[in-house]
């Protein structure tokens, strides 16, 4: 993980007299410090066509405390009407998503722009009301001339009250680098635009915390997150299964898991197919034993209690078909991400977390992992 410098992302600040004087408190960091944002540098347009583009890799600028990476991608210039959006819309139109660390190691990966948007709808990182992407002011989905525009986010930080998870970011020489490609058309549109496919335009976004400096008005601020270089991850798992009773074993454990977020589809049909086909109910074992057994309906009706999205399936501020969540971060008052972090599941290398039902077809599961690798005491 990164380790702390002393150069870049600096608040300038003049010092008052009193900032020499014996310090008698402690501010916490987000009190001492500043919210930050500015241009990553990736702001790349390119006309779709029936293949992926790599747009390589980026740099994030060295500043402060990296918090997330925003994404904007907008679509413009289709013509010609007869449009028709695949059933992940959107999304879809960027994937091989990853943010690594300045050590090369891998903090997020999503296989789809459609992963990143779940992540961002049921991570916790803002109240549900105001974390689906699809409610943004931002999102327009696709129209019939396939133009299209969302924002989403790479999370690191894992809470807003704290800044717990942002990630040092003041060494210019180990920066932390952003990767994704463009899809084909095919990951957007079941019906092409008739005459012009649109250019889609990628741009990304960092926000930061500032740096803040050891002392101020005689206080003593607290200059880095709480339990620095804990870090989260999001990793990306595609499961194959078969008709009937089936054990899938999730390998994905030796941290605390935060949440898992399980996407069925039928093979070669909708994500429609894959919630019908869901086990009814799901066992989630954990070593030995049944660490619960929940019924599909039951398992709905826990994530629409977490979320308050009751709009029609696959519509802003509504459930997702095929989407099950099942999370470990709701303790302080029963939203998503509203957490004290108690119910975190504590996991080794060597434990065996298995998810076990019985599947009406066979079908893929996608398993979104957010676990937790904690640097310190993170528990409130």
């Amino acid at each position: 993980m990164p380790t702390p410098a002393t150069i870049g992302g600096t608040r300038q600040r003049t010092s008052s007299a009193s900032s020499t004087s014996q310090p008698v408190a402690s501010v916490p960091f987000i009190r001492a410090s500043a919210e930050h944002r500015e241009p990553v540098g990736l702001d790349i347009t390119r006309t779709l066509t029936g293949s992926d583009q790599d747009l390589s890799v980026f740099d994030i600028p060295a500043y402060g405390y990296v918090r997330s990476i925003v994404l904007l991608v907008q679509g413009t210039g289709g013509a010609g009407g007869s449009a028709v959006a695949t059933e992940n819309g959107a999304f879809d139109v960027i994937k091989n998503i990853a943010l690594t660390e300045p050590n090369g190691a891998q903090i997020a990966q999503f296989n789809s722009g459609f992963a990143l948007y779940l992540a961002n709808k049921y991570g916790g990182y803002r109240d549900p009301m105001g974390a689906d992407p699809k409610s943004s002011p931002a999102y327009s989905k696709i129209d019939s001339n396939g133009n299209f525009s969302f924002l989403l986010r790479i999370p690191l930080e894992l809470n807003l009250r704290d800044g717990l998870g942002s990630l040092p970011n003041q060494n210019a020489a180990a920066t932390f680098k952003l990767r994704l490609a463009l899809a084909g058309k095919s990951a957007i549109y079941g019906t092409d635009p008739a005459t012009t496919l649109p250019n889609v335009r990628v741009r990304a976004f960092l926000e930061a915390w500032d740096q803040p400096e050891a002392a101020t008005g005689g206080s003593v601020n607290a200059t880095t997150p709480p339990a620095m270089n804990t870090t989260q991850f999001w990793t990306t798992q595609v499961l194959n299964y078969g008709a009937g009773q089936q054990t899938l074993r999730l390998t994905r454990v030796g941290n605390y898991i935060r949440n898992l977020i399980l996407i069925g589809q039928r093979t070669s049909s909708t994500r429609v197919n894959g919630d019908a086909d869901f086990p009814d109910p799901l066992t989630v074992q954990l070593d030995t034993r049944p660490l619960d057994i929940v019924e599909r309906n039951n398992f709905k009706n826990q994530m629409w209690e977490r979320t308050g999205y009751d709009q029609a399936i696959d519509t802003a501020k509504g459930l997702d078909s095929g989407v099950f969540v099942y999370d470990f971060m709701h303790e302080f008052d029963g939203g998503l991400g509203r957490e004290n972090r108690d119910l975190w599941l504590p996991t080794l290398t060597s434990t065996r977390l298995e998810l076990q039902g019985n599947f009406a077809e066979a079908g893929t599961l996608t398993v979104l992992t957010n676990d937790v690798a904690v640097a310190g005491s993170v528990f409130i």
